[in-house]
């Protein structure tokens, strides 16, 4: 992995792009309120489990995570997610798009090792999205993690347990698809987070954009033929700063708490295996 460019930025450097970029959303026209019965209801996420969808990302947490660490962890995907969405929706503003959701990381908080964004070769006739997904986090992992073999295996376990959950929660891979399908194709973030001991977060992602001849009624768990699908992807292992994001923290909810009907979470529960 080659690393991103990560100078110490001045913190009124930091707060003034963040406030350019909510100033940007907030701009934006207002989608109209859906009713009612199109809503998908969700629990309140307390940041009590260890899965969850936020935005379009599929989240998992060691059980070493706290529920503040919980937080900025979904607090920051959420922002760099919505934000870039909104500067960048075009299908051809792919690679933009994902630049733009590293460098809000980055701002947020995270110190980054990223991987180029590129097209996803694959070996066989057919493929399914969520082996994609944990293949390119498992990649990422095996390359950037220097904390050993143990964090190697937390990681990798979390994503493999977090997946497998999402296939036994209906209304969380509702949300998942409805936030992440597009009518051309569709983009996604898988992540794996873990806390150390001195409280230091660090987070694994792999991100997936594909472009489909024909829409299937799924993202995840359904076969594809490698003929009628496009997949590109970045992946990234980053670990937080948290004195960085105390700075912004405050700007960071605000923009959420605008936009709640395109920032949604949904927590629950996977079995994570040691």
């Amino acid at each position: 992995m080659t690393e991103v460019i990560n100078q110490k930025m001045a913190p009124a450097e930091r707060i003034a792009l963040i406030h350019e970029c909510n100033n940007f959303i907030a701009q934006l026209p207002r989608p109209r309120s859906r009713s009612i019965s199109s809503r998908i209801e969700l629990p309140i996420d307390k940041d009590e489990l260890n899965t969850a969808i936020m935005g379009t990302g599929i989240a998992g947490f060691d059980a070493s995570v706290s529920r503040r660490s919980k937080r900025i962890v979904k607090n920051t995907y959420m922002y760099a997610d919505l934000v870039a969405l909104l500067k960048y929706p075009a299908a051809s503003q792919k690679e933009q798009r994902y630049n733009e959701f590293m460098r809000l990381m980055k701002l947020a908080g995270w110190f980054a090792f990223s991987e180029p964004y590129n097209r996803y070769q694959s070996t066989s006739m057919k493929l399914t999205m969520d082996n994609v997904a944990l293949g390119i986090l498992h990649a990422a992992v095996g390359v950037a993690v220097s904390k050993g073999a143990t964090a190697l295996k937390v990681l990798s376990s979390v994503a493999d347990s977090t997946m497998e959950a999402l296939k036994n929660e209906p209304e969380a891979l509702k949300l998942f698809e409805r936030n992440a399908k597009k009518a051309e194709g569709g983009n996604f973030c898988m992540s794996a987070a873990m806390e150390g001991a001195d409280s230091d977060i660090t987070m694994t992602i792999a991100a997936v954009q594909y472009f489909a001849k024909v829409q299937p009624t799924k993202v995840l768990f359904v076969e594809w033929s490698t003929s009628s699908v496009e997949v590109y992807n970045g992946a990234a292992t980053m670990h937080m700063d948290e004195e960085d994001y105390l700075m912004v923290e405050p700007l960071l909810l605000k923009a959420l708490a605008e936009n709640r009907q395109k920032a949604l979470s949904y927590e629950f529960k996977s079995a994570q295996t040691a």
